[in-house]
Formats: C-alpha cells, sequence, structure tokens
C-alpha cells in the first residue's frame, strides 16, 4: 500500500506491506468508533482520492499480516481498513479546517488507513464478512 502526499493526508505513507489473511469487504462509507469513554463517538470512514481535487471513493476492509518496512516491531496481524490513492477520510463535523490545506475538503481528518485488532469495532455485516475470530500470525 502507498498513500500520495496530498491536503487530506499531507505527508503521505511510503510503500508498506501487507499480506492477506481473508475476504475483503468494500463499501461507500464504514461507521468506526473513536475515543474512549465519555468521549468516544462513532464517525463515518470513507476512501479518499485525489481525482478533481479530492473526492470520496470506496473504502475496504480486510483481515492481513502487516509485515512493517521500517524496523518499528514484529509483524502483526490484525483488520486493515483503507481507501484510495489519498487514504481515508474521517469525517467530523466538529474538526475544524486548516486554512490553506484541507478547508476545501468535508469537515474531518485523513489518515493513511486505520488499524483495528478488535473485530468487534466493526459493524455486523463487515464481521460477516472479514470474520468474528480474533487476528492471529
Amino acid at each position: 500500500m502507498y498513500v500520495r502526499a496530498t491536503s487530506n493526508y499531507g505527508p503521505g505513507l511510503p510503500l508498506e506491506t501487507f499480506d492477506r489473511l481473508g475476504p475483503e469487504w468494500s463499501g461507500e462509507s464504514l461507521p468506526l468508533p473513536f475515543g474512549e469513554g465519555e468521549d468516544l463517538r462513532i464517525l463515518q470512514v470513507v476512501g479518499w482520492s485525489d481525482r478533481n481535487g479530492g473526492q470520496p471513493c470506496p473504502i475496504m476492509v480486510v483481515r492481513v499480516r502487516w509485515r512493517p518496512t521500517k524496523p518499528v516491531g514484529a509483524e502483526r496481524a490484525g483488520i486493515l481498513v483503507w481507501g484510495g490513492n489519498s487514504g481515508l477520510r474521517i469525517l467530523d463535523p466538529e474538526a475544524e479546517p486548516v486554512p490553506g490545506i484541507d478547508d476545501h475538503l468535508p469537515p474531518g481528518y485523513g489518515t493513511p488507513f486505520v488499524w483495528i485488532e478488535d473485530a468487534g469495532n466493526l459493524p455486523a455485516e463487515v464481521r460477516a464478512v472479514v470474520g468474528d475470530h480474533p487476528s492471529t500470525l
């Protein structure tokens, strides 16, 4: 996976390697929990493409083994959520835009991908495809 440096996610993401461990779910958006305790909120996440100055695109979810390019730790298994060549956009109506950077995008935050270790954080229809079982190498 590679994510371009764009106004959605400025630094981009150098090439990272993931091995698929199961079937893939795809859709237009995905509700995911962010925060903890009283700060827990469910936000919609969409794939993001750099086409036409930035626009939503499909989002994908699959169980993977991550083989980090840089020595940041051992391989690990989990659930990868990713989108287009500009990563993902976490839509948050309360987010403040960064003037001159992402003020032309929908309110929210850009990220190259979301890493999930607990399938319980996924909606039932996504778990039905990627599985409920714990991630193992």
